[in-house]
């Protein structure tokens, strides 16, 4: 429990401090080589891969994370980043047509959840996503909502997070009493199986996760040649999610 409370606070604490790094990129200190902008459904999955990042590429990595459409505003308004890892195709290609990308594909197939740490009380609290006008993950629970009532008692009123770690945060702190969230989160939180249903994938529209590459370089050469290795792809469908 300690681990899951710590790995879900420093999710959500990312995600508060997206725009701190900010600056011009050839100044500041301790500035990483190459700056990723991760949707948090795939952040603690790259978050793993940092030090396997260091030693493969020779760089530093640093991860902001935050909603898809929170951080596709960002690039828009001219935030530094070299790689954005979204959890939809709609934003990259969005920023590709506005000239802030130089190339996009489909990194993974994401897949969704209900989980329920406790069997339902009468005490009215919420169902937990993300809010859909900016998340993709907030988007699929809303198309899985009325087949799920139809096959599950969930609760009827609903709070929405920023993105989905925000959501799986609800419900981990006990203000929510079940949500609807990434496979990947609860993985990386290592929920018990038993807790958790995957949602049907004929429910919602594949949530096709592209990556944008923003500033060309052999760092961002490197980076996604090393998610395209065997061993790597295993390791994601391992964290919750489908290779395209």
């Amino acid at each position: 429990m300690k681990a899951l409370a710590v790995i879900a606070l420093a999710l959500i604490l990312i995600a508060i401090i997206v725009p701190a790094f900010w600056a011009k990129k050839n100044g500041g200190h301790g500035k990483a080589d190459l700056q990723i902008a991760s949707a948090s459904s795939f952040a603690p999955f790259l978050q793993s891969l940092i030090p396997q990042i260091k030693n493969t590429c020779q760089i530093r990595a640093r991860i902001s994370t935050g909603a898809s459409g929170t951080l596709a505003t960002q690039i828009l308004n001219g935030a530094p980043f070299d790689l954005f890892f979204s959890a939809d195709a709609k934003r990259p290609q969005a920023l590709i047509k506005a000239g802030k990308g130089a190339g996009v594909h489909t990194y993974a197939l994401g897949q969704l959840v209900y989980w329920q740490p406790s069997p339902l009380r009468a005490d009215a609290r919420p169902l937990a996503l993300a809010d859909p006008a900016l998340a993709p993950y907030g988007v699929a629970a809303m198309q899985s909502m009325k087949k799920l009532r139809q096959h599950y008692v969930i609760p009827m009123k609903q709070v929405m997070g920023r993105n989905a770690a925000q959501a799986f945060q609800f419900v981990q702190s006990g203000a929510a009493a079940a949500g609807l969230v990434p496979l990947s989160l609860v993985r990386a939180a290592e929920i018990d199986k038993d807790k958790y249903v995957l949602i049907a994938a004929g429910w919602y529209a594949p949530i096709h996760q592209d990556v944008v590459v923003l500033h060309p370089s052999k760092a961002t050469e490197c980076v996604l040649a090393l998610l395209a290795t065997p061993a790597v792809q295993a390791k994601m469908q391992d964290a919750g999610f489908k290779i395209p």
